[in-house]
């Protein structure tokens, strides 16, 4: 048995915990009865909670109790189970400040008048004398990002924290349990301070430079000492000194500059006799505190290149994936060699590396770029700390001789999420797709959902939203989207508008984000609860959502919505690296008001969950309202035929519930007919694609979907694929972005329509089982780590005979579906031969 606190193992945290546990994958025998143990010495004597339920719910249990902060728990569950067998599993976490005062104060390094000017990274140290203490916990924030090191190791095996938020409504800060690293004597701690999205100098489109936070980075520190006989704490103030650094440029759109000669050797151990200099007080942000609850950024996979040649300015290197990292290289030149190191994910049709189509974006210095100076003759091995690019391929210039194969490696960064869903099938293509959606995904989990790895490194409202529930199918993100969900909250306007890309500096509150693009406000809040059981996600949104519905309908004229992006990246004709809008086929107004339902039939379906009657009734009305609107401006009923005859446009009838029950064959029929008349290729967008997939898989055409998937000629995914991608793009024609996840909500209909798996009710407590048994594949696949353990759905064709097979977790049941018969199964493992 596994128990996880606030969906994390081992967890620090500031919010209420809430305590979940799952038995082993063979265990289908349902809990009759818990006790849960909540103490504060892992000999459970001082015993702060306790409680023993009979139930067989053990997902999202909130003790009714109150917690000290800075204190560890120890938390024991015993599970009883129908069987006559128990589980008995311990586990701890830490409570951090929960909202008490800091004792430190923000430090900086040297004065700079300008923070254009502020390009290199700060390195500030302390020295103090410590006893071999029983427990010692540093809590820092280093804005933007920060490294921190004790007696000259470093703390923690995370990239690119603090994480990003609107750093002037939330700050996250990192704990780490330092104990093993606290010597009985002389101690010394180092933190290395870089720019990241904090001071973002870059001059771009999205304004980042002038983001009402940003200034110089900045430092708050405490490192707490317990000992058998008292306490003791580190501080941040006047006592800490900085000194000047090898890293002398670091930009997180740009790239970080190290020179080698510049470093000082024991700066971060005691006993440094080097030149330092006092630091300096900062103000603080003013913004809340708060512990960052999420699997942090390390590497994930290391990756080494599968070939190099020569190029018009050094060598070039390819690695077998486009990923998202840093390299890491060992360095054989003379001292003084400076090398340049570019990462891109595309190349010139002559094989030089590409950075042009994307780096326009980028307006000063370099683009994804980094430099290394060697201090010796020996070999020094490096890497980038703040900053991260997207690449396959990297040039090397400035050396003599090319770097061996085995002396570069790429570091694949991303936040740690749980892989918990696998899917596969016959069809080889399909499997291929469903590579491609992972690997975008995993490659923009960098401490947010960003839309891509070169050239925003920002989160789209839209792209995230359209991603999130195969997101949260595929990986355990619960705790990921739960600061986004945050984010969401701390840019939205106080009259309910939210920007196009969360966090934002303050772009992107304009006529760019329609319901389509805002809907994540809608959409992430209920995947969470639908894909993890809480409905206390649900609750602390339903404000923003309020003031999300009212923006829509303030903006709406006779309730149809005309503002926003629309279908965007549907195939268009016109230069691969710019978008022509004009071209796509789905009007936009068509597309607003559809997402306009929607959000409003979500409001209200929330506030009947919530209690909230009166709400629900208003919320029945309107959307009641925006349909008849919708069908009244949009839909000729002699034909079947929506406004813009389309794929995209039919498929929203019937996704967004603008359709009556009997209207919908007619609609379907309509969506295949459009489909056999563009000659079985797709013409939608992001917004289309989610629309035709979900039409067609829930209404038994998944063949017709996948079809439209596998075309061997444009625009299709199998097109990307023979074009050599390993990433989904974003557009059709292989233009703009070569990693951009916002298709990947194709994975979700694979799960649910393919191999036929999802979720009935909140965590799988019901599960449907929809397998395409009917389609043209000979075997398909899904398991799904559910809150209350695997799930599994696949069949296969065999002599003539089609076997499915099953999996209901324990405390679940299950419905099975094929073609008009219907199967009810409680938990356990289940084989059914057609």
């Amino acid at each position: 048995m596994k128990i996880k606190v606030n969906s994390l193992f081992t967890p620090f945290i500031d919010t209420a915990p809430r305590f979940s546990w799952t038995f082993p994958d063979d265990e289908f025998s349902a809990q009759t009865e818990y006790t849960l143990t909540v103490a504060a010495d892992e000999d459970f004597e001082n015993i702060v909670f306790q409680t023993t339920e009979k139930t067989d719910e053990r997902v999202n249990i909130y003790p009714n109790t109150t917690l000290s902060p800075l204190t560890k728990y120890f938390v024991k569950v015993r599970s009883a189970l129908e069987s006559g067998k128990e589980y008995t599993a311990e586990t701890h976490f830490s409570t951090c400040f929960m909202g008490t005062p800091w004792q430190a104060r923000f430090i900086t390094g040297k004065k700079i008048k300008n923070r254009d000017d502020a390009l290199a990274a700060m390195y500030l140290r302390r020295e103090f004398l410590a006893k071999t203490p029983k427990r010692a916990v540093l809590y820092i924030a280093g804005l933007g990002y920060f490294e921190a090191r004790i007696n000259g190791e470093k703390v923690g095996d995370d990239f690119l924290s603090t994480a990003f938020t609107s750093y002037d409504k939330n700050i996250l800060y990192r704990a780490f349990d330092v104990t093993h690293m606290i010597e009985n004597g002389a101690n010394a701690i180092g933190v290395i301070l870089g720019n990241g999205f904090y001071n973002c100098f870059t001059q771009d489109p999205w304004q980042t430079s002038t983001a009402p936070w940003r200034d110089f980075p900045k430092l708050l520190l405490e490192l707490h000492l317990e000992y058998e006989d008292g306490t003791q704490k580190i501080l941040s103030d006047a006592g800490w000194s900085y000194i000047e650094g090898p890293i002398i440029f670091n930009g997180i759109r740009h790239g970080e500059e190290y020179d080698a000669r510049l470093e000082k050797d024991g700066w971060d151990k005691p006993g440094y006799t080097g030149e330092a200099f006092p630091a300096n007080y900062i103000k603080s942000p003013g913004a809340s505190l708060s512990v960052m609850e999420m699997e942090p950024i390390r590497v994930r996979e290391v990756l080494s290149p599968v070939l190099c040649r020569k190029v018009k300015n050094g060598w070039l290197y390819e690695f077998s994936q486009n990923t998202a990292g840093v390299a890491r290289i060992t360095f054989r030149g003379k001292a003084g060699t400076r090398y340049k190191i570019r990462y891109c994910d595309r190349l010139y049709p002559d094989g030089e590396l590409d950075q042009e189509a994307l780096s326009g974006f980028i307006k000063n210095h370099f683009f994804q770029t980094d430099f290394y100076t060697k201090r010796s003759d020996e070999a020094e091995e490096w890497n980038a700390i703040f900053t991260y690019h997207g690449f396959q391929y990297i040039e090397i210039s400035g050396c003599e001789e090319p770097p061996a194969l085995s002396d570069i490696k790429a570091l694949a960064l991303s936040n740690e999420l749980e892989r918990k869903s696998y899917f596969s099938c016959s069809d080889e293509d399909i499997n291929a797709i469903q590579h491609l959606c992972i690997e975008s995904s995993v490659c923009c989990f960098v401490n947010t959902v960003s839309s891509d790895t070169v050239r925003e490194k920002s989160s789209w409202t839209g792209d995230t939203g359209l991603s999130a529930e195969q997101i949260m199918i595929n990986f355990g993100a619960e705790s990921l989207m739960r600061k986004w969900q945050q984010d969401l909250r701390d840019a939205q306007r106080i009259g309910g508008c939210l920007p196009c890309i969360v966090p934002s500096a303050g772009w992107g509150y304009n006529s760019l984000n329609g319901p389509d693009w805002s809907h994540p406000m809608v959409d992430v809040p209920w995947h969470l609860y639908n894909e993890y059981g809480d409905i206390e996600v649900l609750r602390q949104n339903y404000n923003a959502l309020k003031a999300h519905v009212s923006y829509i309908s303030s903006m709406a004229n006779g309730y149809i919505a005309s503002y926003g992006l629309g279908d965007w990246c549907a195939p268009f004709e016109g230069a691969a690296v710019s978008v022509n809008m004009e071209s796509f086929k789905c009007p936009v107004p068509v597309s607003d008001t559809a997402y306009f339902h929607s959000a409003v039939k979500m409001a209200e379906k929330c506030a009947a969950l919530l209690g909230f009657e009166e709400d629900e009734k208003a919320y029945a009305e309107l959307a009641k309202s925006v349909k008849q609107a919708f069908r009244r401006e949009f839909f000729d009923k002699d034909t079947y035929t929506v406004k813009g005859d389309c794929q995209s446009a039919t498929a929203m009838m019937i996704f967004h519930g603008l359709a009556e029950e009997d209207e919908i064959p007619h609609l379907l029929e309509k969506l295949l007919l459009q489909i056999e008349r563009d000659n079985g290729h797709l013409d939608f967008g992001v917004l289309g694609c989610k629309a035709v997939m979900e039409s067609l898989g829930r209404y038994g055409y998944a063949e017709n979907a996948m079809k439209l998937l596998t075309n061997p000629t444009y625009p299709s995914m199998k097109h990307w694929l023979d074009m050599g991608t390993t990433t989904l793009l974003e557009c059709w024609n292989g233009g703009g972005s070569r990693n951009h996840h916002m298709f990947s909500c194709v994975s979700a209909f694979f799960y649910k329509y393919v191999a036929g798996i999802s979720a009935a009710a909140p965590a799988y407590r019901k599960i449907d089982f929809r397998p395409a048994v009917e389609s043209s594949l000979t075997h398909a696949h899904a398991s799904v780590n559910t809150p209350y353990g695997k799930a599994e759905c696949g069949f296969e064709k065999k002599d003539g005979k089609t076997i499915v097979n099953i999996t209901v977790p324990s405390s679940c049941k299950g419905t099975l579906y094929i073609g008009e018969k219907t199967i009810e199964y409680s938990a356990g493992r289940y084989t059914v031969e057609i």
